[in-house]
């Protein structure tokens, strides 16, 4: 008789031992690890390769510039083409730079020039240029002046230098060291706080913004035929303008255009007429209220002669 055989004697007889299968894990493990860290290394190696060439090359590099760039007397600055505008002299420029002949032109800090040229006040930008082998060449744009301000109990139209303050267009105050004979054709600028002024910083207030505002519009108009020599702020509702022949003309601060439309018909008629005008008040859109000065003709011919010149006359 055979004896039997049950189905878990067969499970155990085709199934390896489990000791063999983590042996074959392990091995596996292994080989997994020693090929990370081979790869590892070769990575390592190859970094530190390239880091030495580069090292390398960076120290010939030096070497090189060293001597065909930094020693070489061929780049030493002999030209320095400075367009200054008028703001500071050729002996300012180099203090304020360095930039002085003989020094070599890559020793030069451009960027630090260009930054300590463009923090001065009257400078709207600087350009710093260097042109091989042995020039550099500066450029300043000079902020234009459109107001001289009358100083604190200050009424006369005089300049001092490094007293006086001065804006351009955009609103930035300034007070030059020397005095510029442009300074004194200013218009002069009354009635503004000049507290909180600070050179080559904005004055920001709603005054010199309605006085800018207007020379703006007002230079549209040909200078022959009006030319500010005044302007006045100080009133919260108006600004009076006094021209070059003492005319004074009030301005609203609303509905300009139409304002300078009524100041264009007016100088038209006093051209055709000859006639000048004392004041204007502008602001009044119908029958602006204006007054004429007396020539002297018109002045002549309502004097009375004296019974002298008459006897004279007959004579």
């Amino acid at each position: 008789m055979k004896p039997r055989r049950t189905t878990v004697n067969r499970r155990k007889a085709g199934r390896a031992p489990l000791h063999h299968h983590l042996l074959e894990l392990n091995v596996r493990t292994a080989s997994v690890k020693r090929q990370r860290r081979q790869r590892t290394g070769g990575l390592l190696w190859k970094i530190a390769a390239a880091i030495v060439l580069l090292a390398i090359l960076g120290a010939g590099g030096r070497l090189v510039a060293e001597k065909f760039f930094f020693h070489n007397e061929e780049y030493s600055l002999r030209h320095l083409e400075a367009d200054l505008g008028g703001v500071i002299s050729r002996e300012e420029l180099i203090d304020l730079t360095g930039f002085r002949e003989g020094i070599n032109i890559f020793r030069l800090d451009l960027d630090q020039a260009n930054r300590t040229l463009s923090a001065l006040p009257e400078v709207r930008s600087a350009t710093v240029e260097r042109v091989l082998p042995d020039t550099v060449k500066i450029s300043l744009e000079r902020r234009v002046p459109v107001f001289l301000f009358a100083g604190h109990g200050e009424t006369g139209e005089s300049f001092q230098p490094g007293k006086s303050y001065l804006c351009d267009q955009e609103g930035v105050m300034l007070q030059p060291a020397r005095l510029d004979p442009e300074f004194l054709n200013l218009p002069l600028l009354c009635g503004v706080d000049l507290t909180g002024a600070v050179p080559g910083k904005k004055l920001d207030t709603e005054r010199i913004a309605d006085a800018l505002n207007l020379q703006k519009a007002l230079s549209g108009i040909p200078e022959e035929t009006f030319r500010i020599r005044s302007m006045d702020v100080s009133k919260p509702y108006a600004v009076v303008v006094t021209d070059s022949s003492n005319a004074r003309f009030t301005f609203g601060h609303h509905d300009l255009p139409a304002q300078l439309d009524r100041l264009r018909l007016l100088l038209r008629h006093c051209q055709e007429r000859g006639r000048r005008i004392e004041t204007a008040n502008l602001m009044v859109s119908r029958n602006t209220p204006v007054t004429f000065a007396l020539t002297p003709e018109r002045g002549a011919a309502r004097i009375t002669p004296s019974p002298t010149v008459k006897k004279n006359a007959q004579r």
